[in-house]
């Protein structure tokens, strides 16, 4: 038997093995160093920017909640620290915020999350740096811990509190007489002070500090990670100088191929991301679990076939090259839209392909990105910008319409005392001055649609309230050949809910429905239990024009209307409504169709041995 001759390399000095695998070691150190100080800086970057947001929130929120208080009518406003503690109370809520204080130099607290220590003194030593007037914009910040608690983030700036302004309104003659005439230390101030330079010599600061368990979590996984990729880099340089020394055939290095293979399967499976890869072929050779789950395809259905025999056409096009880009080596990044199993997924798609030195194409491969919560996040800020349209609208329709509405009431008080109580005209014009007050109540929620207002929640009979408001349109409903179909469950639970505006938004939705049919036909009103999640269901179907996808996604919009004289806000406001009953409403359309509107309204009170509850 042959003994095949072994490599010079075998015959290595052990101290040559021993240096090679130390500047490893220390390289990989030095990296691991290097990137654990990195991201702490990032990270305490991103401290400092919050740190520095919430500054900015309690200044710029304290001064809107003055000049709030000047809108409505208060000329004799809390002191400015009362502002500042409304500001902090909304923060405090920030599971990231271990504490926020505003506190003088002497460490006197004038405002804090944490209600108690109003009033207190604790102990702060601030730098003669931070002192002064001259100090705007600079800080300081440190690391503090707190004996159970853990540790937190601190930064101190200097803060200070905003200057009184004078009233929108003049003085009363009363007021000026007594500014002018009165004793020099009982004169006006505050908003009406004609002095508005601030006095106060004191310095303050804003302390804000900020929970660092989600920073250590962070930096200890970063140095667990650190710890096994230093690990596995020590263990791949020595495993390499040692499968170096121990080549000595064909069976020890497929071994190594086989563990190779099994290192990299593992890590494409686990990675969060979706992964089709095709072979010279064009067969798919890998199919992570992240494309199964997505697909609701398992790996071995869908490896060695064709692409466009698995796969949706949308994501097989692009291995077929009808949807590659000029420059395929930079990657496609396009967006996708796929409905799976009766879900609307959202999908970013990035090609590649995969070639080899002499430029030939060895496969490719298509990663998948799951963005539909992304998208939806989108959805709901775009929301939040809506609603803030309709609480810039608000004070300019109250304007227009209040004006009018007080000389129609008084008009239908002068009717009303001009009949007497028996009469038809008597009721209605009792009727009207009941509308005018409505509606008079209804602007004062347009008003506050930005600020919620409190509900005042009664037990409502929702069967009693649906007879009501369809009786209301009959008659003119009757006129354009429509006809009402009203179906209730006969133990149809009463629900938690604003009389008064769930009546207007019943009355708006109905309204929306007779406007819808300009040809007749039947508006079917339905309301049901549904014990699943404890609400009163109500659903109002018109046989009318319908509306198409993009109508549909914007009729909650203010402004939006596809009416000739309608005002767009009939839903917005509808929206606000059920959303401050902890309800829902929903709108699905087929154009030529009609419209179904499903709004669903928590129940009032049901007893614990009511057969509903045992579902």
């Amino acid at each position: 038997m042959k003994w095949l001759p072994r490599p010079k390399f075998i015959y290595v000095s052990p101290w040559l093995l021993a240096a090679a695998t130390g500047l490893l070691v220390l390289i990989v150190v030095t990296f691991a160093l290097s990137n654990i100080q990195r991201e702490k800086r990032l990270m305490t970057n991103a401290m400092l920017q919050k740190a520095a947001t919430l500054y900015r929130v309690i200044r710029s929120g304290a001064r809107a909640s003055y000049v709030s208080d000047l809108r409505r009518g208060i000329w004799e406003p809390d002191p400015w620290n009362d502002h500042v503690q409304r500001v902090i109370d909304h923060l405090s809520d920030d599971p990231d915020l271990y504490f926020l204080a505003v506190v003088d130099g002497s460490g006197e607290v004038f405002a804090h999350s944490r209600p108690v220590m109003r009033g207190q003194k604790i102990a702060i030593r601030i730098p003669e740096h931070l002192s002064g007037k001259n100090s705007r914009g600079q800080f300081i910040y440190r690391v503090g811990e707190e004996k159970g608690q853990g540790r937190f983030f601190e930064v101190i700036r200097p803060y200070i509190p905003f200057q009184s302004i004078r009233p929108p309104l003049p003085l009363s003659l009363f007021e000026l007489h007594k500014k002018f005439t009165g004793p020099a230390d009982e004169s006006l101030s505050g908003p009406f002070s004609l002095n508005n330079t601030w006095k106060d010599d004191r310095d303050y600061f804003v302390i804000v500090a900020l929970d660092m368990k989600g920073y250590d979590r962070a930096l200890r996984r970063l140095r667990f990670q650190v710890l096994m990729l230093s690990l596995a880099m020590l263990l791949v340089g020595i495993g390499g100088w040692l499968s170096l020394a121990a080549v000595q055939g064909y069976r020890v290095s497929r071994q190594a191929l086989h563990e190779i293979q099994a290192f990299t399967g593992l890590l494409v499976s686990k990675l969060p991301v979706g992964i089709i890869a095709t072979d010279k072929r064009g067969t798919i050779a890998t199919w992570n679990k992240a494309v199964a789950e997505l697909m609701g395809i398992e790996e071995n259905s869908a490896t060695g076939k064709q692409p466009d025999a698995i796969l949706p056409q949308v994501l097989a096009d692009f291995f077929s090259g009808a949807d590659d880009c000029e420059d395929v080596s930079l990657g496609c990044v396009p967006e996708v839209r796929l409905v799976v199993h009766g879900e609307e997924l959202v999908l970013n798609c990035h090609h590649l392909v995969i070639s080899n030195r002499d430029g030939v194409s060895e496969g490719e491969v298509l990663l998948l990105s799951n963005m539909t919560e992304l998208k939806n996040l989108e959805k709901e800020m775009r929301e939040t910008e809506r609603l803030a349209a309709v609480g810039r609208m608000a004070a300019g329709v109250a304007h227009e319409v209040r004006n009018p509405l007080s000389s129609i009431k008084g008009l239908a008080l002068l009717l009303k005392g001009k009949f007497s109580q028996q009469s038809n005209e008597h009721e209605t014009a009792a009727l009207l001055i009941q509308e005018v007050e409505r509606m008079n109540r209804t602007i004062s929620e347009l008003l506050s649609f930005a600020r919620p207002a409190p509900l005042e929640l009664t037990e409502v009979d929702m069967h009693a309230l649906l007879e009501q408001q369809v009786r209301l349109l009959l008659a003119d409903a009757a006129s354009d050949s429509i006809v009402f179909d009203l179906e209730v469950t006969d133990d149809l639970l009463p629900v938690a809910a604003d009389q008064d505006r769930i009546k207007q938004v019943i009355l708006n939705i109905l309204l929306n429905g007779v406007q819808a049919m300009d040809s007749g036909g039947t508006l079917t009103v339905r309301a049901w239990n549904n014990p699943d999640n404890k609400t009163v269901v109500l659903t109002v179907t018109d046989t009318g024009v319908g509306m198409g996808k993009e109508t549909l996604s914007q009729v909650f919009f203010p402004y939006f209307t596809t009416k000739s004289r309608g005002t767009g806000i009939g839903l917005a406001l509808s929206q606000k409504v059920i959303a401050d009953h902890g309800g829902t409403i929903y709108l699905s359309s087929v154009p030529g169709q009609g419209t179904v509107v499903r709004v669903e309204l928590p129940w009032y009170d049901v007893p614990a041995d009511h057969p509903l509850w045992e579902g």
